[in-house]
């Protein structure tokens, strides 16, 4: 008897001959190639089937088997109830290597994330050799970049690496489910669920720090958003109306989300002045937009009544006895330093200091002695 091995996946998949994805208008999309084959721990692979002789001539020969014998490696396995079937031992992405199955736990792209991968969206780990280029999205459960960041969203699960910085044009995107370790950011929103190191300088960007974030260099332009603790080694604030907050005493997270609120809200409001205007002028243009500005009306209440429950949550949040914002450098004129609802407003210049909370107040005192 003869069998067949019937492949639950490509195995004709070759990641450097990828073709747009095309949608259902009969367009395509660039930005998607499907660069990897995507496969989860317990995901079947493959099975063997007996295979009608009458058949034989119309299949590929190279999975015609005359025994039931699989050609499993790394990272697959079988079941006992089910020897027929291979199954994924692993998250990963699965392949042909050397004639054998195998599932791989890490991708490695050697190149930039550009037109030639289109976006990545990865189960396991991943490592990008060159730079995330603007407009594309990278996720996995980790990620290390060698490169830069430019306006990219990058969306770790776990930790997330950028070795070379961030470059974020202020477009960038990077989240991680734990800590995230930059070598630099400029123009870039952060937000982490646990801390955030930037070795040098940090630099007109949104942060959001679930447990602490450290800063090797300065701190200039930015809106900041920390659990607990914020770490600044040369500068803090400074730079020509370059506005920098600091606020600390809540779960950034959800402030993150009220950040994410407000934008669209603001879409929403210009969505429906917009209407308003063309409804004023009567006519046809006030039979068009009607619907639309009943639409955005109705928006607009819907996201303002899921800010106020957002900010009731928010408010149960508060941890300010263990705040504190420590400078060993030089803080400047300007900065605004919010710990819950107590705030404080730098009005001069200080050097080796810290700041932190005490009787309903923002108290700042040398770092000597406070140790």
């Amino acid at each position: 008897m003869t069998y067949c091995l019937k492949h639950h996946f490509d195995p004709d998949f070759d990641h450097t001959h990828l073709a747009p994805r095309h949608l259902d208008n009969g367009s395509v999309d660039h930005y998607e190639l499907d660069y990897v084959q995507n496969v989860t721990s317990g995901q079947l692979l493959a099975e063997i089937v007996p295979l009608d002789d009458s058949l034989r001539e119309s299949m590929d020969s190279r999975f015609v088997l005359e025994k039931p014998q699989f050609p499993a490696g790394r990272g697959t396995g079988f079941r006992e109830s089910e020897p027929n079937r291979l199954y994924a031992a692993r998250d990963g992405f699965v392949l042909y290597e050397d004639g054998l199955i195998c599932v791989r736990k890490t991708l490695n792209v050697r190149g930039d994330v550009d037109f030639n991968t289109g976006n990545i969206d990865f189960v396991s780990d991943l490592n990008v050799f060159g730079t995330v280029g603007t407009g594309f999205s990278i996720s996995a459960r980790t990620i290390d970049i060698a490169g830069h960041v430019q306006g990219a969203h990058v969306s770790a699960r776990d930790k997330l690496l950028c070795r070379s910085g961030v470059k974020g044009e202020g477009k960038a995107l990077l989240e991680s489910g734990k800590d995230m370790q930059l070598a630099f950011c400029e123009y870039a929103t952060l937000n982490a669920g646990g801390n955030i190191l930037v070795k040098n300088s940090l630099m007109h960007s949104r942060v959001f720090a679930g447990k602490k974030l450290a800063v090797g260099g300065r701190i200039v332009g930015c809106d900041v958003c920390a659990h607990d603790y914020v770490y600044v080694g040369e500068q803090l604030g400074g730079g020509m109306g370059a506005d920098l907050n600091v606020t600390l005493g809540y779960k950034p997270r959800f402030l993150f989300r009220s950040m994410l609120l407000d934008e669209e809200i603001a879409k929403v409001w210009d969505r429906m002045h917009h209407a308003e205007a063309q409804v004023a002028k009567g006519g046809f243009h006030a039979k068009e937009h009607e619907p639309v500005l009943m639409e955005a009306r109705e928006k607009l209440q819907d996201l303002r009544k899921r800010k106020a429950k957002l900010w009731e949550a928010i408010s149960r949040t508060e941890n300010l006895e263990n705040c504190k914002i420590l400078v060993p450098g030089v803080v400047k004129p300007g900065v605004e330093i919010s710990i819950g609802n107590a705030y404080f407003k730098v009005d001069d210049y200080y050097e080796d200091v810290v700041f932190y909370y005490e009787d309903r107040e923002v108290r700042v005192a040398s770092s000597q002695a406070m140790k």
